[in-house]
């Protein structure tokens, strides 16, 4: 077997960073000229996306896949060319922002409106105004609400109103800026049908399988009165915080969890799920219903609620108690909170 080729560690830092990838013109700088990039690609250690990006197989541990899948489409539009400028969705991608489609165009734009021809899948597109721009990575990325604007019309209502909450939840925009893409989307060709997405963003979303849920719900007449409500016991101890929940009368509630992920990765977590789902059940007095993502998708969500909703005679639009001011001592602090982290 053939030693394998040196590669400098800095190299493989920056192909981490970057989704896995690193550009001809970073590989240079790093010190592996061509002839280690062809050996390498020949040797079956990296391989080659396109013109001037290679694939080094260093992905991030931390990542889900599906963020890593998003995360190459992303880079692999920046690298093929120095001079791009991230756009649409792969520039949310860059931003943080979660909801999008596992599978996304790399595409990618250039100052003064400069015409590329799209290559190898990677879509060059040309804007006749000048667009504002962050950096990123060192990258050039299109600003958010000019990325959402652009991204929103090409995706299903599902994925653009997650991508709002993720947005809104994570302080990326505010109201104002919803109000600014509303105007950047009027009279934008196949815009249309996204207004009418916009007053269904709420940011107290926490994963995009929560406003999936929530759609689902208000498409069955059964939205939820409350959102991420917090619950205290008579001693003022925090019990857990609802994704989403529906007052039935008497200080009873509804309340239904959404799990993030598919699968729990230790059995700590699992046991950490169980404390808080216990404590929102508060000794009987609440009703806890627990889903997965695949049963918003699946559609079994609205026809359950809705089953619970009319055993227990809940009536949309009633007064709701006001919410409880959040408990101030060590156990309701913001890290101490019985509540798993949306991936």
């Amino acid at each position: 077997m053939p030693p394998k080729l040196p590669v400098p560690p800095s190299l493989l830092d920056l192909a981490r960073n970057q989704a896995g990838l690193v550009s001809s013109e970073q590989c240079d700088a790093a010190g592996a000229g061509p002839s280690v990039r062809r050996n390498l690609v020949a040797r079956g250690g990296w391989r080659r996306l396109t013109r001037g990006v290679y694939d080094t197989g260093r992905t991030p541990d931390d990542l889900h896949p599906f963020d890593v899948d998003r995360l190459r489409a992303a880079w692999t539009a920046l690298l093929a060319n120095r001079h791009a400028i991230a756009v649409g969705a792969c520039a949310l991608v860059l931003h943080g922002v979660q909801g999008l489609p596992r599978r996304i165009t790399p595409e990618a734009t250039f100052a003064r409106g400069v015409a590329r021809r799209s290559r190898d899948g990677i879509t060059f597109r040309q804007y006749a105004s000048e667009l504002a721009t962050v950096e990123v990575q060192g990258r050039q990325v299109v600003e958010i609400v000019q990325a959402l604007a652009q991204a929103l019309p090409t995706l299903s209502r599902d994925q653009a109103v997650a991508c709002l909450d993720s947005a809104l939840h994570q302080g990326l925009i505010n109201a104002e800026d919803l109000t600014a893409i509303r105007r950047r989307l009027v009279n934008r060709r196949g815009s249309r049908r996204v207004l009418d997405w916009l007053p269904l963003a709420d940011g107290r979303a926490e994963s995009p399988p929560e406003s999936h849920a929530r759609l689902r719900l208000h498409d069955a007449g059964i939205a939820p009165d409350d959102l991420q409500r917090d619950f205290f016991d008579e001693r003022g101890r925090f019990l857990g915080r609802a994704d989403l929940a529906w007052h039935l009368g008497a200080g009873r509630w509804l309340i239904v969890e959404i799990d993030s992920r598919e699968f729990h990765g230790a059995d700590r977590q699992v046991r950490h799920d169980a404390v808080r789902q216990n404590g929102l059940a508060g000794e009987g007095q609440n009703i806890v219903l627990r889903f997965f993502p695949g049963h918003v998708t699946g559609g079994h969500l609205a026809g359950e609620v809705a089953l619970v909703l009319r055993r227990e005679g809940w009536q949309p639009d009633c007064a709701l108690p006001p919410r409880p001011a959040r408990w101030r001592s060590t156990a309701g602090q913001r890290g101490h909170r019985q509540r798993a982290q949306p991936e």
